[in-house]
């Protein structure tokens, strides 16, 4: 009886710890809807205060990719892939769980789970 107890007790406590080992995170992809491309996809752990725009600019940053920042909320370029900023159009657009987004990458700290899109898209306008 002993045994089962303390091998139940063994079980219990590995799998406490498996859980405890999972960090939330949130899934991000980059993709140039122009050419129906998906350029970087990755998954990020959540950070409290961190934002998807410093997210994005660590993950650009580490894998060696040139980016700039428009009116320093929204992505102006990612590699050779840059906005129209003058006549918009192709621009950055984002959306945060297949929603248009109604706040800049740097103003939404993402949530577990939340799916984060940036996309290049041709305007419609």
């Amino acid at each position: 009886m002993k045994k089962i107890v303390s091998l139940v007790l063994v079980l219990i406590m590995v799998l406490s710890f498996a859980a405890c080992g999972a960090k939330p995170t949130a899934k991000f992809v980059i993709s140039d809807a122009v050419n129906d491309a998906v350029l970087y996809e990755f998954e990020a752990e959540i950070v409290k205060d961190k934002t998807a725009g410093e997210m994005i600019e660590e993950y650009l940053t580490e894998n060696g990719v040139e980016y700039t920042v428009y009116d320093g909320d929204m992505i102006g370029s990612i590699g050779e892939l840059e906005q129209d900023a003058e006549n918009w159009t192709v621009y950055w657009a984002c959306y945060y769980n297949s929603e248009y987004a109604q706040v800049g990458l740097w103003g939404y700290e993402p949530a577990e789970g939340d799916l984060i899109e940036v996309k290049f898209e041709e305007s419609t306008w």
